[in-house]
């Protein structure tokens, strides 16, 4: 994957979701201080194996310097660019099409196609569900979705509100957050608790504005939401509160956040500083005790699994790997994961499927796909 296609992808990501904001660039020297992970600031190099148990203030974060400590990785003997997700007992495994996915455990299988006119855009996994989204090619008609009960290996469809083509989904324990439209087509917040078949709509955008990067764990439930201001529009990074209504967390620079995920006390989030460079940002933790400066890593690659927080960081310079960073609840920033090739080389999103990681790394020395329980 080239520097212009992961920047390609981050502009999608941004202008698909948000419709009702512009598109016009602002100018090259944009907002405020450069990103860490260009030219302007070199990677840190793993110095301390102690816990970075103290932080911060907002205004003077602790730089937490990152301690290799890899995951147990095992292949997935499938390859690169095949949809692939982990669970503790089951795998899903997709085809290059995105037209089928297959489930299996020992003794159990199962598979799900995505039916005329109609693509698998989403494979969710927690230890006890996993959800199948098709959506519809031409994004006319809501998106169907299959849900599996991973005890039993029972398929039913998802009962509720109909899903939207497309959007941000997230699944923690039998819990399922999905995209749904309100009246007058307002954009909303659909929950399902899959146990008992009952979904119902939640939050609704106010008008003129969205939301999208959902993310999910024990911890809580994460957004952002935007406006339409112009030429870029305000970002704000929030959690859910009980009723289901987000609430802007403390830390992020206003507008700028792009990622957020709960932690057990606090938040991890990234901040885009240049708006031309969207594949780019800078990664923060809060905690009880303070602030925490994470360093480099990419947008969009931000996910929670097994009670830590993990993003992709890309090559610093020609000759350092692509890494996997995890942010542990010790308030630890530790190398999960380091590519074999330098430079040029890759990650792609992470993947949690009930504390299980599964990654696809890509670079000159080769590409593997791999995933490993997170202890």
């Amino acid at each position: 994957m080239s520097d212009v296609r992961r920047t390609t992808i981050a502009l999608a990501l941004l202008l698909a979701l948000t419709a009702c904001a512009g598109t016009d660039e602002p100018d090259a020297d944009g907002p405020s201080t450069a990103p860490a992970g260009t030219s302007e600031q070199p990677s840190s190099e793993p110095t301390s194996t102690e816990p970075t148990s103290t932080g911060g203030t907002r205004e003077e974060p602790v730089a937490a310097e990152p301690v290799e400590r890899l995951l147990t990785w095992n292949d997935t003997g499938v390859p690169r660019g095949v949809r692939y997700v982990r669970g503790p007992e089951w795998e899903v495994l997709g085809d290059q099409g995105n037209t089928t996915v297959d489930l299996a455990r020992d003794g159990d299988a199962l598979s799900i196609a995505a039916g005329g006119g109609r693509t698998i855009s989403e494979v969710l996994m927690s230890a006890e569900w996993a959800v199948v989204v098709r959506q519809d090619k031409a994004e006319t008609e809501p998106s169907e979705v299959e849900v599996v009960d991973l005890a039993t290996g029972e398929q039913t469809a998802l009962a509720g509100p109909p899903p939207a083509s497309g959007g941000s989904w997230a699944l923690v324990g039998g819990d399922l957050y999905y995209p749904t439209y309100g009246d007058d087509r307002a954009y909303c917040l659909a929950t399902n608790a899959l146990a008992d078949s009952n979904g119902e709509d939640g939050w609704c955008a106010p008008a003129r504005t969205g939301w999208s990067g959902l993310t999910a764990s024990e911890d809580g439930v994460g957004m952002m939401t935007f406006d339409d201001a112009r030429p870029v529009a305000c970002r704000t990074l929030n959690l859910l509160d009980g009723s289901g209504v987000p609430q802007p967390v403390t830390g992020p620079t206003e507008c700028l956040g792009w990622d957020v995920a709960a932690t057990a006390d606090g938040v991890v989030w990234s901040e885009v500083p240049r708006a031309r460079r969207q594949e780019e940002a800078t990664f923060h933790a809060s905690a009880s005790d303070g602030f925490f400066d994470l360093g480099p890593g990419t947008t969009g690659s931000l996910v929670p699994c097994g009670g830590s927080v993990f993003f992709v960081r890309d090559p610093q310079a020609p000759d350092e790997p692509a890494r996997l960073m995890r942010w542990t609840p010790d308030h630890t920033l530790e190398i999960a994961y380091e590519s074999d090739s330098v430079g040029n080389a890759f990650i792609t999103e992470p993947v949690c499927g009930g504390g299980v990681l599964a990654i696809s790394s890509m670079g000159e020395k080769g590409d593997e796909q791999v995933w490993a329980p997170v202890t």
